[in-house]
């Protein structure tokens, strides 16, 4: 399950950017998506914050689900629906 959220900083409540990624993950320069443009310190390097180098946290987190989600789950669904209804007429 993926989450979407603010990177605010824990010192000065700077906001660094937006970070996406799995839940439960640490938050790393992977799934950041900058405001600032930091230095890239590598992607399994925790995030501080751009401007005081502080300790930060995941705010506002939120579930991302995406319209290709959306429209495969409907596509699946749609397929089982009419092997049930093939499966009705053969019996």
């Amino acid at each position: 399950m993926l989450v979407k959220g603010d990177i605010k900083c824990l010192h000065c409540g700077h906001i660094s950017g937006e970070w996406v990624g799995a839940s439960g993950a640490p938050l790393t320069s992977e799934g950041l998506r900058s405001h600032d443009k930091p230095a890239d310190p590598g992607p399994a390097v925790p995030l501080r914050c751009v401007r005081c180098e502080g300790p930060v946290l995941l705010d506002a987190a939120a579930l991302v689900i995406s319209s290709y989600r959306l429209r495969r789950i409907q596509r699946l669904r749609d397929q089982i629906a009419a092997l049930d209804a093939r499966r009705n007429r053969a019996a």
